[in-house]
């Protein structure tokens, strides 16, 4: 649900967080609501200063309930390497305001009750946003090792299946925690549900995360009629992410791939190289595309 804009930036909020900050109200939590949504704004704003950094387009945030997410744009999915430090940058950004508690609380008339509730807050919106998790930080980190080897696709379904298993799994200790009768019941239900739909959302978007790609590729193609290429020649033994690696944006590459004796196999265009990183992984030999 779009919610307006932040720096520019459309700002969306999951339907989940309203039940949340209605939830936190009924428990007569509201105040302590508020401050995980700053600390959430926080959270994705290192994202954003991160994909700022390098470059990158940043489509939109979403909150959620116990965190956030930043979408950006297609082609950091193909830079396994890039994606890994722009999602490890927000549980670390919580990990700093921790320290900077501490070093600021003498000066601050601020309660200890909040001081600890603060720090309880931020440690744990890292280790949530580090589970293994689609579209959580450790989700990212954990497909940024596996798509070098198992392809985009099949790594954001992987770890998609992996979300959903770990959300149940939340869900079913959340009913143990009603039997018992613990407070913390709710949260534990309502985080599995969330994480649920949103490990579904993750598996659903892959592949139009890939066609968005060559979609904008192909009508850069038609609408400009000519582009501006750049030349690049591989061996055989040549690797997808090798080649991808010497890619200039906004030029179009065309591959020339040649045997170990330099004889000329034949041409890769760049949208069918991009097609065989998504589909095969970085590590995929670009002879293979060939045939």
């Amino acid at each position: 649900m779009r919610f307006g804009t932040y720096f520019g930036i459309p700002l969306k909020v999951n339907p989940f967080f309203f039940l949340f900050l209605a939830g936190a109200y009924l428990y007569g939590r509201l105040p302590e609501a508020l401050v995980l949504f700053a600390i959430v704004l926080w959270h994705e704003s290192a994202h954003v200063l991160m994909a700022k950094w390098y470059k990158l387009e940043v489509i939109d945030i979403e909150l959620l309930p116990f965190g956030g997410v930043a979408r950006l744009g297609a082609l950091l999915q193909l830079n396994p390497e890039l994606e890994w430090v722009v999602a490890v940058v927000g549980p670390i950004s919580n990990v700093v305001l921790v320290f900077l508690s501490y070093a600021l609380v003498p000066y601050l008339s601020v309660s200890q009750e909040w001081h600890d509730f603060f720090v309880r807050a931020n440690l744990g919106m890292a280790v949530f946003n580090l589970l293994p998790v689609l579209p959580l930080d450790g989700g990212r980190i954990l497909r940024s090792l596996l798509v070098k080897r198992r392809g985009f696709k099949e790594a954001t379904g992987a770890i998609a299946r992996v979300g959903q298993l770990l959300s149940l799994a939340l869900c079913a200790w959340g009913g143990v925690l009603i039997y018992l009768n613990r407070e913390a019941a709710p949260v534990f239900l309502f985080s599995g549900a969330m994480l649920f739909w949103s490990a579904r959302q993750e598996r659903k978007n892959a592949s139009y995360i890939f066609m968005r790609y060559l979609a904008y590729k192909q009508q850069e193609l038609r609408l400009k009629r000519a582009l501006v290429g750049r030349f690049l020649v591989a061996t055989v033994e040549t690797s997808l992410g090798e080649v991808l690696d010497l890619f200039q944006p906004p030029h179009y590459h065309l591959i020339c791939v040649c045997d170990l004796e330099g004889n000329n196999l034949g041409f890769v265009g760049e949208l069918e190289l991009i097609q065989a990183v998504f589909e095969h992984g970085l590590t995929y030999k670009i002879a293979n595309v060939l045939k």
